[in-house]
C-alpha cells in the first residue's frame, strides 16, 4: 500500500520531491499513453471494419444483451419487462438467417413472407405481435438506440400490450458487404400455443424466464454491466479514453492546489493536448460506427395484429 501511495503521489500530486512536476504530464509519460491510444484505436479500427466486417467473429450484437436493453427502456416508460419465449426467439434466428441468407433487409421476404409467417412455422399462437429489425450494428445499445429514435419502432419495444420477447443475430451479407442482421419479435401470447417442428426437431414451449437485470440482484447487475463492456467496442475503448481524461483532470486539479509557484505550463499544455486527441478519437469512433447501421426506411415497424 505504501509504494502504491508513494507511485501515486509521484506521478500524479505535484510536491517538492518531483519538483513540483507530476511524472504523468511529463514527456515519457505522455508519449506512452499517446502510443497506447494508437494501439487501443488500431485495435478497435481493425475489430469493427477487418474482423467483424469480414468474418463476423467477435460481433458485439448481442440477444441477451437486446433484450436486457430493451427491458430497460421499458421500465424507463413505466411498462412491465417482457419474459424470453423460445418460440419467439426461434420466429428471430429463422427470419434473421433467413435476411442473412438471401440478403434482403426487409419486413417482407423477397419471396413474400410476412413476419407472421415465421411465428405460424414455430407454432406460436399469438394474440397481438410485433417485429423490428436492424442491419450493419456493432453495437448492442445502438440497435437499441435507433430503434427508440424511431416513432414506429419504439412503440413495438414500449406497448404495454406485449409480454414476450424473443431477438436473434444471423452473420451474412447486404449490399455487397458482411453484415449482422437483428430480428425482435414481440408477442402476446393466445390462450392455447400449439406445439411446432423447426428442422425437423419438437420445439415445446418453455416457462418464461424474466430477462431484466433488474430481476437478478446485484450480482446480476454487475456481470450484465461487465458483459456489456467487453462485448462493446466503442464502449470499452470510450471507458479508457475517459479514464486517461480522469487522470489529467485530476492532476490538473492537485497543480492549481500546489502550494509552489511553479505550474509548469508546459506540463498543462501537453495534457490538454493529450485531452483533445481522445475526445476528437471518441467523436470520430461514434460517427464512424453510426453511419454503417440501418433500420426499416419504411414508414412502420411490422404491424401488431391480433385474431
Amino acid at each position: 500500500m505504501k509504494k502504491l501511495r508513494r507511485w501515486f503521489k509521484k506521478y500524479f500530486i505535484p510536491h517538492k520531491e518531483n519538483n513540483h512536476a507530476p511524472h504523468f504530464l511529463r514527456h515519457r509519460s505522455m508519449l506512452v499513453v499517446l502510443v497506447a491510444v494508437i494501439i487501443l484505436e488500431l485495435g478497435l479500427l481493425l475489430q469493427v471494419f477487418v474482423v467483424l466486417d469480414k468474418t463476423g467473429f467477435l460481433a458485439s450484437v448481442l440477444p441477451g444483451i437486446l433484450t436486457s436493453l430493451t427491458n430497460e427502456k421499458r421500465l424507463d416508460n413505466d411498462v412491465e419487462p417482457l419474459t424470453e419465449n423460445e418460440l419467439l426467439v426461434q420466429a428471430a434466428k429463422l427470419k434473421a438467417e433467413d435476411m442473412a441468407t438471401y440478403g434482403y433487409f426487409s419486413h417482407t421476404s423477397p419471396d413474400g413472407k410476412t413476419p407472421w409467417s415465421w411465428l405460424d412455422k414455430v407454432g406460436y399462437n399469438y394474440a397481438k405481435a410485433g417485429e423490428n429489425l436492424a442491419v450493419n450494428f456493432t453495437e448492442s445499445s445502438d440497435v437499441t438506440e435507433a430503434w427508440m429514435n424511431s416513432p414506429s419502432h419504439r412503440a413495438n419495444i414500449v406497448k404495454n400490450d406485449y409480454t414476450e420477447i424473443g431477438i436473434a443475430v444471423a452473420s451474412g451479407t447486404y449490399e455487397g458487404r458482411n453484415a449482422i442482421f437483428v430480428a425482435q419479435f414481440f408477442g402476446t401470447p393466445a390462450a392455447v400455443t400449439r406445439p411446432a417442428t423447426v428442422l425437423g426437431e419438437q420445439v415445446a414451449p418453455r416457462p418464461a424466464t424474466p430477462t431484466t437485470s433488474d430481476k437478478v440482484g446485484f450480482v446480476g447487475n454487475i456481470k450484465t454491466f461487465i458483459q456489456r463492456i467487453f462485448t462493446s467496442p466503442k464502449q470499452y475503448v470510450s471507458i479508457l479514453y475517459g479514464g486517461i481524461i480522469f487522470l489529467i483532470v485530476l492532476t490538473f486539479a492537485f497543480l492549481l492546489h500546489a502550494r509552489s509557484n511553479a505550474r509548469h505550463p508546459l506540463l498543462v499544455l501537453r495534457g490538454i493536448l493529450v485531452m483533445s486527441v481522445l475526445l476528437l478519437l471518441m467523436s470520430l469512433n461514434s460517427k464512424l460506427l453510426d453511419k454503417r447501421a440501418e433500420v426499416p426506411d419504411e414508414n412502420t415497424s411490422a404491424n401488431v395484429i391480433s385474431y
